[in-house]
């Protein structure tokens, strides 16, 4: 659910772009900027945010950052609105929208590190895989609701939308962690009454060994000498890297190409199908990975093979796509490379789980 108004939240600028730029008067590099800038918070967010996740605790975490990228969100239009009173109304919308990445960087490394410690070794990657997925039906959502509410109500009408759903969708997981906090105090409450009574035995089940090891461990500093000297690291690394700039280029340039190329198609159409394309794999790709490895194969053959499937399957499609000019030929191309980025997440996606299992928070935000 978070991962899904984390993608909603962030795909809205890219669905009002072209109605945007015509308001406030940005060309094609001004579009580009104000789109692109969100990455520059995003991407150094990352580098910190799972090193942080792992000391602290990503739910703590996470309540603050979702926080103040839902606000944003809400109020992005009221916030670019107000830029035009300023001297330099482009820098202040850059401005906002990098705070926007910052806020939202945190956001998947700190899943990954929450997933790392609340499961098994043997879950963790089709967990997260699933984590993941919800992403992609987040841009399903406000692609279909989005499309609607602009050509009815006006492009700001998205935002607030979105938005709304962030800060309900923060109060809710506020509400669990609380919750869940409240049961930990109470347990420790308990045991230290019944370490008094000597009944502590009797009264709550005393954790494994294992388990013991398991939390020590997320002391220990991160193995970053050994990772970067692992050329299976920096191959990932580099596959990430290829995937996730195919991505989200078409992640956020899409809508404003339909639009500019075939001004006549239907936004919930082109808005949509893709990343409906996206979900259906996305969510299968964890299965068919735990499927390979149920069956015998290795982990190492399994991460490579739905990798590489997907990075070839979207150059190819990509390569197509430069020679189609009609639009429902290129919807089908788009919806295929799309599809074809779904498999990432049986692949490299997962990875951070495989190269440092108590450190996957940390690994996860200098990785991706």
């Amino acid at each position: 659910m978070g991962t899904c108004v984390l993608y909603a939240s962030r795909v809205a600028l890219p669905l009002c772009a072209t109605y945007m730029a015509q308001e406030y008067g940005w060309n094609k590099s001004d579009s580009g900027t104000v789109m692109s800038c969100f990455f520059w918070g995003y991407a150094i967010t990352q580098v910190f945010a799972g090193n942080f996740a792992d000391k602290v605790g990503g739910e703590k975490i996470l309540v603050g950052t979702t926080l103040i990228w839902s606000l944003l969100t809400l109020l992005t239009p009221q916030l670019f609105d107000l830029a035009h009173y300023t001297s330099t109304p482009l820098l202040f919308h850059i401005i906002i929208r990098v705070l926007t990445g910052i806020g939202q960087g945190f956001h998947l490394p700190c899943m990954a590190s929450i997933v790392a410690r609340h499961l098994t070794a043997a879950d963790k990657g089709r967990v997260f895989g699933i984590c993941l997925a919800g992403s992609h039906f987040g841009t399903v959502v406000a692609g279909a609701v989005g499309s609607i509410l602009i050509e009815a109500f006006g492009w700001r009408t998205l935002f607030q939308f979105v938005g709304c759903l962030s800060v309900l969708w923060w109060y809710w997981f506020k509400m669990l962690r609380d919750a869940g906090s409240n049961r930990v105090r109470d347990e420790n409450s308990l045991l230290a009454r019944s370490a008094e009574a000597g009944t502590t035995e009797e009264l709550l089940p005393q954790p494994s060994e294992s388990k013991l090891k398991s939390v020590r461990s997320t002391t220990t500093p991160v193995p970053w000498k050994t990772l970067f000297s692992h050329p299976a690291f920096w191959a990932a690394s580099v596959a990430q890297y290829c995937g996730a700039n195919a991505y989200f280029t078409m992640f956020s340039w899409l809508p404003s190409y339909f639009s500019d190329n075939f001004p006549n198609a239907k936004g919930i159409v082109y808005n949509v199908v893709p990343s409906l394309a996206i979900v259906v794999t996305a969510l299968a790709a964890p299965f068919v990975a735990s499927r390979l490895l149920s069956s015998g194969k290795s982990i190492t053959f399994t991460r490579r093979f739905m990798e590489s499937t997907s990075l070839i399957a979207m150059a190819l499609c990509l390569l197509c796509v430069s020679g189609s000019s009609g639009f429902y030929l290129s919807l089908i191309i788009f919806t295929a490379a799309m599809a074809a980025r779904g498999l990432h997440h049986g692949g490299v996606s997962v990875n951070p789980h495989d190269f440092a299992p108590n450190h996957t928070g940390s690994v996860f935000g200098l990785f991706c």
